[in-house]
């Protein structure tokens, strides 16, 4: 049985629930933060336990319009006590992400660690204002399964976050300094290993340079100052006996 199935049988077993009721109540407790359970896939999944015989439902007339509410079966009321014994009996090993993460933490430079640490602790300490925050809504006197299962959430919080300080100060103190992996300079570098530019000496792309247009010397664009005077031109309205003014 699935998280989301046992959380959908724990509240019918409450009582009967129209299906709008239950997405209410299943915000109000917070279960979407723990469960699959989905909008959309609620109706899927109370459809599911109906055709395994856990649930039904009933279309009820209220103020001239039907109201399906869904109601525990004996058959699903016998698989949630079961689940629930199995559950509360049993410690069970949580793996985490973050125990993968712990495993690998050599191959991350010390700078780094820093920082997903201090993200990590950020993280958790918004989760644990979110689930005080959820409880205090709950009232003054929730049922008292109610009431321990946000405690519990927050216990765990509480606990995991103080362990997370723990873990930065000791982090801290045997850290080495971040120090980053010198560059080579180019030379050192073996020519496959590195870009080479189309003008590169290694560069099997190399371009030949030697046809290019050179730019004229000096010597063949003489200036201004080298150019020999040059005797106007005869105005072409004046004719050969003209006298110029």
């Amino acid at each position: 049985m699935t998280d989301a199935e046992l959380a959908v049988l724990s509240i019918l077993a409450e009582g009967p629930i129209a299906g709008h009721e239950l997405q209410a109540e299943i915000d109000r407790r917070g279960l979407r933060a723990w469960t699959d359970i989905g909008v959309a896939s609620l109706y899927y999944l109370l459809h599911k336990l109906e055709r395994q015989g856990l649930a039904q439902s009933d279309d009820t007339p209220e103020r001239g319009a039907s109201r399906r509410t869904y109601r525990l079966t004996p058959a699903g009321l016998g698989v949630l006590r079961t689940a629930v014994a199995e559950l509360l009996s049993t410690p069970r090993e949580a793996h985490s992400a973050f125990e993968l993460g712990l495993a690998n933490l050599p191959v991350l430079r010390p700078a780094q660690v820093r920082t997903l640490f201090a993200a990590y602790r950020q993280e958790l300490a918004a989760r644990l204002a979110q689930a005080r925050e959820r409880y205090e809504q709950l009232g003054p006197q929730p049922p008292f399964h109610i009431d321990a299962l946000f405690r519990h959430r927050i216990a765990l919080l509480e606990a995991e976050l103080a362990w997370t300080h723990d873990l930065i100060a000791q982090w801290d103190a045997q850290a080495p300094p971040d120090e980053r992996t010198p560059i080579p300079p180019a030379e050192e570098v073996e020519p496959m290993q590195r870009l080479m530019l189309p003008r590169d000496p290694a560069s099997l792309h190399r371009i030949e340079t030697s046809h290019r247009r050179r730019p004229p010397s000096p010597e063949a664009d003489p200036s201004p100052a080298d150019t020999p005077d040059r005797a106007p031109e005869p105005d072409s309205d004046a004719g050969p006996n003209r006298p110029v003014d």
